[in-house]
């Protein structure tokens, strides 16, 4: 009977970490949310990703026909509940932003997709959900998240008008909390390296982001430069600074920094053969050895360093990341020296505003140390996942009773 009350959700799997790191902290709200009826627990699956056994993305942009995307699409469907009696009840998908155009009509495909093959299969009834997603027009995602910086003025109106759907966010989905710096900060590799920072001094941290593939945005090494001559200054002043790169950061950008009088560290994922060498968000530079080395020592610092007392975070504006250290309590800036293109990416122009303009972080130009990072007062940023996952449950509820 127990069995029978479980509630898990599921979601095609993802090489994008934040994506993947959405559907997790999304799926991990859940089941820390309370079933009103109490007819429901909700729970993690031991594997919530439905592998992609083809070889192609799922993604209806890249096919011809609606039949062979679903052929495709019932194939892995067909794979994952050969290994899984449970049958989920709850879909998670993402809007990709790098799609355009086609990011909301493959996100809703994706959900079609899936009523159907429960449908067919006499599965019962599913709710599909589609996170951190711009403007669009959906017919089969359930609820939509759609986060504020995401929307023109226009879009907000529209949105708004279908509030049953939509669920408008400050901020976006992610799976980072207080909680899980701490027990990050708490592995005994991590205290050792950060050894070097307990020194009593108080602490920058710089979390970059990084190119995209269609240069709508750019760093490169004016920007770096502009961004080390504030950490050079902050330093002198007796901060402990640290710079981290994110995914996205070039690797000639993390090779430059390396060479710096900075303390930086590889964030990204070290080549492991020539074919993961293709790959741009994995690092593949002249420090190759010298990073392998370092994570095998340490591991992945962030963002268990955040940990460090008297600690800013700063992210530079084409990060959404800001949100999770917003949503934490880590005092958070955000650094607008990186190049973007504000007509097709005005999305990260409205966040860095909006997070500045309401007191939940500060403009990283504007710091000059004077102020300790524990005395900026700044607000908590609200937890989207958990807003999320109260309206995720009480639309089953709905469910349930029809």
């Amino acid at each position: 009977m127990k069995f029978k009350r479980l509630v898990t959700a599921v979601a095609f799997e993802t090489n994008a970490l934040g994506e993947k790191n959405q559907i997790k902290g999304l799926a991990t709200a859940l089941t820390k949310a309370k079933s009103p009826s109490h007819k429901a627990v909700y729970a993690l699956n031991r594997n919530m990703f439905i592998k992609n056994i083809t070889p192609r993305s799922l993604r209806r942009s890249d096919y011809e026909t609606d039949k062979t995307f679903e052929e495709d699409i019932f194939l892995c469907l067909d794979n994952y509940f050969r290994h899984h009696l449970l049958i989920p009840r709850i879909f998670i998908t993402a809007y990709i932003q790098a799609e355009k155009e086609n990011a909301a009509v493959n996100a809703d495909e994706l959900c079609r997709l899936i009523k159907k093959y429960y449908q067919i299969r006499q599965m019962g009834r599913i709710l599909t959900v589609v996170m951190t997603s711009g403007f669009g027009v959906y017919k089969y995602a359930d609820i939509v998240n759609t986060p504020y910086h995401m929307l023109s003025e226009k879009e907000l109106s529209e949105v708004k008008k279908n509030a049953d759907k939509f669920f408008i966010s400050s901020g976006i989905i992610h799976n980072m909390t207080k909680t899980f710096i701490r027990q990050k900060w708490g592995q005994k590799r991590l205290q050792q390296f950060a050894s070097r920072y307990n020194n009593g001094n108080k602490n920058i941290i710089i979390c970059l982001g990084g190119t995209t593939q269609n240069n709508d945005i750019i760093m490169g090494t004016d920007e770096i430069n502009t961004i080390l001559e504030r950490c050079r200054k902050l330093k002198n002043k007796g901060f402990n600074v640290i710079i981290i790169s994110g995914p996205r950061t070039p690797n000639e950008i993390c090779d430059y920094l390396y060479e710096q009088d900075i303390d930086f560290y590889n964030g990204k994922k070290i080549a492991a053969d020539d074919e993961e060498r293709k790959n741009w968000r994995i690092y593949s530079g002249k420090y190759e050895y010298e990073f392998a080395e370092f994570s095998k020592k340490y591991g992945n610092i962030y963002p268990g360093i955040l940990g460090l007392k008297n600690t800013l975070a700063v992210h530079t504006f084409d990060s959404f990341a800001v949100c999770e250290t917003a949503s934490s309590g880590i005092p958070s800036a955000i650094c607008s020296d990186v190049k973007i293109n504000k007509e097709r990416r005005s999305d990260c122009y409205r966040l860095r505003n909006a997070l500045i303009s309401d007191n939940y972080a500060i403009d990283f130009a504007d710091y000059n140390g004077a102020c300790a990072p524990d005395e900026l007062c700044l607000k908590i940023l609200p937890n989207v996942n958990r807003v999320l996952a109260e309206i995720i449950i009480k639309k089953m509820e709905n469910l349930t009773q029809t």
